[in-house]
């Protein structure tokens, strides 16, 4: 048998070997060379159909080579399967004959498969990367891609200007400014570089400017869309102009503005550049933001407006008193703000009546004939659990019809919620039906809402042997208001079944070095066992008996007020006596009694149903007389005046609440919250102790506001609970 010899030109050409690198996870960039090849075609790795796409190809001539390999070629192409079970190959359908490539073993990295694109190139090389460009930006990102496109960027990349000036808007984007001759006004897409690369809009006015060249412009706009949090993270910008990309580089000594400054940076823009329709309508309602001034005195409107008193209530929210003119509401809304923090405060303030106001528009002749058309000008508003960020401004924003947003600076103090509201029921007429609608609307809920720190003993001195882990102790609390000390410590002494406990004696830390002194010296000359408190924080006697409980560690409890004066011995084993008959799990209190013997409180009972409900005391005012020879009874809530209680169940009810202005209704709540937790109020009548009522305070003009806000915000915490009680 003769040998068959195959011509050399039918033999089929070996398949080359050719360059690549992967492109993200799911996709290689591959260069090589053919005899010709369409600007799109299929392409298939080991011819597999599952993993094949669609293709552009990005072409080049090679001057010299052979007509086999006349053109270079760069293509996408599926990525292989990461164990290589295949055979590497990639078939690219072509019309006519297909080609097929071996994929080189180990793939090239990015920076060394561009440096062979490029000498193989040639003069083609920034075309063919132009086009790339278009073809990784058009599909999906990822992280290998966008570093492609960042490599081919800084190679190809023609000045295209800087950038000057940069600032944040919040919420609206970075502010920028600088130079150009390669972009048009309007909305210009964007690849910024910040550490990686990402895609951004501007939307950009330009102006002229007389120390550029022929052809170059100012701009300024707002950059969107970009991950870039800071400009100082903003390294260049690329973007695509006529001729090609062009890269704004940003100016090493660019100005860094300042926030609240950028609005009227954007003003300015506006005024001396022009942008198209819908970029000038985005910048303006960008510039439309609070710049530190007081824009509401320049409306052209009959609207103005003023701050009396702005305090923010530490950790729990601002608390304005001002006025607003506007005869003819033009005012949709007013809005507190401060840095991404905002308030709707015309959906919660008082209006109240402010006759200098009027007054003074009656004098001006802009306003004088509008200035009588109303009298509610003032208002005062508490706005909840806003709090102004470290750093951020805190402004008042009126919407106003025709104008847009104007905008009211202010100056706020820092105050302690008890203190700031109670200056302001100063300001208040008790007798006005508005003076009722800003404590129930405004005040209460302030206080409520406040978050206001628990007493704290700053300093403990003990005289004699003073046992804290006994079974029972007294604790006796004093607020502010002097008391005579002399008459307590007789009492306490002479009464043989109080004489051997041990005292805690609490007062505030202000008036503590001269109570603290008497209070020794009175111990020590009649033997008693005391430790002297030192408390910070104090309001009133409620706060002083608390840190007094919590600075010893009596099983059983005597509570105390200063207002409370005793007025027989045994007053306390009686008590004591009646509370464990119940076990101790009850609140054991006494009759209290005002000082011509009528009583105050004999007991806080249940009347009425369903919502009607309430907590009253019954006999206020009655002679003594009037409850006859009664023994313990149950009543909805005692006196935390003079009471025997467990010191575990205090401090597990959390003590006494510090949201009200008043003894009264701390009391009540912290007997109500011993309820709930199976420990109810004993009424004990055969004890009787004298509760002195503190003239200064009853005489006060606040304090039946005072009263008004606590029964307020009482009801609101209690109101639903007291209905579906039981007795």
């Amino acid at each position: 048998m003769s040998e068959v010899i195959v011509p050399e030109r039918t033999a089929v050409a070996p398949a080359p070997t050719v360059s690549w690198t992967p492109l993200g996870e799911n996709a290689i960039l591959v260069m090589s060379a053919c005899d010709a090849m369409p600007a799109k075609v299929p392409v298939a790795v080991d011819g597999n159909p599952r993993n094949r796409a669609q293709t552009m190809v990005l072409s080049w001539r090679r001057p010299g080579a052979d007509a086999s390999g006349a053109t270079g070629f760069l293509c996408l192409a599926p990525a292989p399967a990461t164990d290589r079970a295949g055979s590497g190959a990639l078939l690219v359908g072509r019309p006519g004959r297909p080609l097929r490539l071996i994929l080189a073993p180990k793939p090239l990295p990015l920076e060394a498969f561009l440096s062979e694109l490029a000498g193989d190139a040639g003069q083609a090389f920034p075309s063919v990367v132009d086009g790339l460009l278009e073809v990784l930006l058009s599909g999906a990102p990822n992280p290998r891609r966008l570093r492609a496109v960042s490599m081919l960027l800084q190679t190809v990349a023609r000045p295209g200007g800087f950038v000057e000036v940069m600032g944040s808007l919040e919420g609206d984007g970075i502010f920028m400014q600088g130079w150009t001759s390669h972009f048009a006004a309007g909305r210009v897409s964007l690849l910024i570089a910040h550490g990686g690369l990402s895609t951004a809009h501007l939307e950009a006015g330009t102006f002229e400017r007389d120390d550029l060249g022929e052809g170059a412009r100012g701009f300024f706009g707002l950059l969107e869309d970009c991950r870039a949090q800071h400009p100082g993270e903003i390294e260049r910008l690329y973007f695509r102009g006529n001729d090609g990309w062009r890269a704004l580089e940003v100016y090493e000594r660019y100005v860094l503005l300042e926030p609240i400054t950028v609005p009227g940076h954007l003003r300015d823009g506006l005024q001396r550049g022009s942008a198209p329709q819908a970029t000038a309508d985005k910048l303006r309602r960008a510039s439309q933001r609070f710049d530190g001034r007081d824009t509401v005195c320049l409306l052209e409107e009959p609207v103005r407006a003023g701050i009396d008193a702005a305090t923010i209530v530490d950790e729990t929210g601002v608390l304005i008193i001002g006025w607003m003119f506007d005869p003819e509401r033009k005012v949709d809304a007013v809005s507190l703000r401060s840095g991404s923090q905002s308030c709707a405060i015309d959906r919660l303030w008082t209006r109240v009546p402010r006759p200098d106001v009027t007054a003074a528009f009656m004098e001006d002749p802009r306003f004088g004939l509008l200035a009588s058309r109303r009298n509610s000008h003032g208002f005062i508003v508490f706005a909840p659990k806003l709090v102004p960020e470290s750093g951020q401004p805190l402004y008042l924003t009126f919407e106003v019809q025709g104008t847009g947003p104007a905008f009211l600076p202010l100056e706020a103090s820092r105050g302690q919620a008890r203190r700031s509201l109670e200056r302001i029921l100063g300001l208040l007429d008790p007798r006005s039906s508005t003076a009722s609608a800003v404590v129930e609307r405004q005040i209460a809920p302030a206080l409520q809402a406040a978050e206001i720190a628990p007493p704290r003993p700053a300093e403990t001195v003990d005289v004699g042997a003073f046992e804290a882990e006994a079974p029972l102790g007294l604790v006796v609390g004093l607020d502010h208001r002097p008391r005579e000390l002399s008459a307590l410590f007789a009492l306490l002494a002479m009464d043989p079944e109080v004489r051997p406990l041990p005292i805690v004696l609490a007062a505030p830390s202000e008036s503590f070095d001269r109570i603290g002194a008497e209070a020794r010296r009175l111990a020590r000359f009649y033997r008693l066992s005391m430790r002297l408190v030192a408390v910070e924080g104090v309001e009133d006697a409620c706060d002083a008996i608390e840190a007094g409980v919590r600075a010893c560690r009596f099983q059983t409890v005597a509570l105390l007020s200063g207002a409370a004066q005793i007025r027989m011995p045994g007053w306390l084993g009686r008590l004591e006596r009646a509370y464990r008959a119940r076990g101790g799990q009850c609140v054991a209190s006494p009759t209290l009694l005002f000082e011509d013997n009528s009583i105050r409180w004999a007991g806080a009972w249940l009347e009425g149903e369903g919502q009607n409900r309430r907590i009253a005391n019954r006999f206020v005012g009655y002679p003594l007389d009037a409850i006859g020879n009664l023994g313990p009874m149950e009543v909805a809530a005692g006196a935390s005046e003079c009471c025997v209680l467990s010191r575990a169940a205090f401090v597990e009810a959390g003590g006494f609440a510090r949201n009200y202005f008043t003894t009264a209704e701390k009391g009540l709540d912290l007997c109500l919250k011993l309820r709930m937790q199976g420990a109810p109020s004993l009424w004990v009548p055969e004890v009787e102790v004298y509760a002195v009522d503190d003239g200064e305070a009853a005489a006060a003009p606040v304090a039946a506001l005072a009263q008004l806000a606590d029964r307020t915000s009482f009801d609101r915490r209690w109101a639903l609970a007291i209905s579906n009680m039981k007795g």
